[in-house]
């Protein structure tokens, strides 16, 4: 029976281009949709409907406030149908230019929580006879990742986080500093705190007492964590502690008060993906090998990771601060303080955990740089074309249609793509070329 084959031009590049975050980019998904008869006869193609949705779905450990095992919501962002033509043919190549949407969630899988992915969904609706009037369908589906880029900046060039608190008893300033704000899944978190007597807060008896009493401080806890909001009518909130180190101290505090340092890793990567990229780097992989024998008398032993998620490749496996219409996580740092003498106290400071690492961002910077220059050139195309446009509704960027190639059911058509029939037989059989 014939039907049409339905597939994205193959491409050394990624379908998205640009980067998303970052605006004077052009973030857009860019590709060509290739649509052939199976077996080189004829049909009617009616129209062509191309949808691009994101999908965020919590499991069952995510939320506490419904019965479902599984909550998704799925967020449209381009559904466009495309009037093709009533003339017979045997394929047809169409251009798809879809802007990818500001706000976008990124490609992610929190194996806590839950997992976001993109799909860009393409159906042909199509008759084989002329007179039928209910069409038939077709449909091919293919997995988005989509990477954002508008942290990348602080990456980059990151800055101290400096913030001062009093404790609870007004007796001391507690001036806390991070060295970023902005950590990457696998990073080192330095933490400094300064813990100085509120001298002005306190009368002169107080703080006599404070340091007759020779107040300590005992001891500090780093926690890093993960927080889950979820966006629905029924607020809920929950947090998953991830790293927790505890210094202890057991200095006495003076006038001028006491400075401490400490550290905490922080590593949200799947420990696996992780694994196999370190070996990756081992001399045995970057280096060829000395030839030798291969010992045929013993088996090696072969461990594959499975993943059984497709949507998601393994190195979105991880805790990446991400927010997004169904469910947002964010992550943060609390520190939790001991003075004798004095009120224990905590501060909690949100930090963004980005996917980027930190070595990455030289070559991340090359990729900015040509997608800008890149951009500039797809300004200058798509203006022959029309220019670009906003929705009136929605205010994202809308590309103009570029015009298809069609290939009618003729000769000359069937031999350029190679579609052939043997004679050998009464009957002429076409010689099968795709399936």
């Amino acid at each position: 029976m014939t039907f049409p084959v339905i597939s994205l031009k193959p491409s050394y590049n990624s379908i998205i281009r640009g980067c998303p975050g970052l605006a004077e980019t052009l973030p857009r998904l860019e590709c060509e949709l290739r649509i052939r008869s199976n077996d080189g006869k004829p049909f009617v193609l009616s129209n062509i409907e191309v949808i691009f949705r994101t999908i965020e779905s919590l499991n069952s450990s995510g939320h506490s406030f419904s019965s479902k095992p599984k909550l998704e919501k799925e967020t449209v962002h381009c559904r466009k149908n495309i009037k093709v033509s009533d003339k017979r043919l045997i394929g047809i190549d169409v251009p798809i230019t879809i802007a990818i949407p500001e706000g976008i969630k990124q490609t992610n899988l929190n194996p806590k929580f839950g997992q976001c992915y993109s799909v860009l969904e393409c159906t042909a609706y199509y008759f084989l006879n002329a007179g039928t009037t209910t069409p038939l369908k077709r449909s091919f589906f293919s997995y988005v990742n989509v990477e954002r880029f508008d942290v990348f900046a602080s990456l980059k060039d990151p800055k101290p986080l400096r913030r001062q608190q009093t404790s609870p008893d007004g007796k001391f300033v507690v001036k806390y500093t991070f060295n970023n704000s902005l950590v990457t899944v696998d990073d080192l978190l330095q933490v400094e705190v300064e813990i100085i007597p509120n001298l002005s807060a306190l009368g002169s008896h107080a703080t006599q007492k404070i340091f007759n009493k020779k107040s300590k401080f005992k001891s500090m806890t780093c926690e890093f964590k993960e927080l889950l909001e979820v966006h629905d009518a029924h607020v809920d909130f929950k947090e998953n502690l991830l790293k927790s180190t505890n210094r202890t101290f057991n200095e006495t505090i003076g006038a001028s008060g006491i400075k401490v340092q400490s550290e905490i890793r922080i590593c949200t990567r799947n420990e696996l993906f992780k694994q196999y990229e370190q070996s990756m780097s081992e001399p045995a992989v970057l280096f060829r090998l000395p030839n030798h024998e291969p010992d045929l008398t013993t088996v090696p032993k072969t461990v594959l990771l499975k993943n059984k998620n497709r949507a998601i490749p393994y190195n979105y496996h991880t805790s990446v601060t991400t927010r997004g219409s169904l469910f947002s996580i964010t992550h943060a740092v609390t520190l939790r303080l001991k003075i004798s003498n004095a009120k224990d106290f905590e501060m909690t400071q949100p930090i963004e955990v980005t996917p980027w690492l930190a070595p990455h961002t030289k070559h991340i910077a090359g990729v900015v740089a040509q997608e800008r220059e890149i951009a500039r050139n797809a300004r200058a195309f798509y203006e022959s074309f029309g220019g670009l446009t906003r929705n009136k509704h929605t205010g994202e960027l809308e590309y103009p249609s570029l015009p298809p190639v069609v290939y009618t059911a003729d000769r000359n058509t069937l031999v350029h793509h190679g579609i052939l029939y043997s004679i050998s037989s009464e009957q002429p059989q076409r010689i099968p070329v795709i399936e």
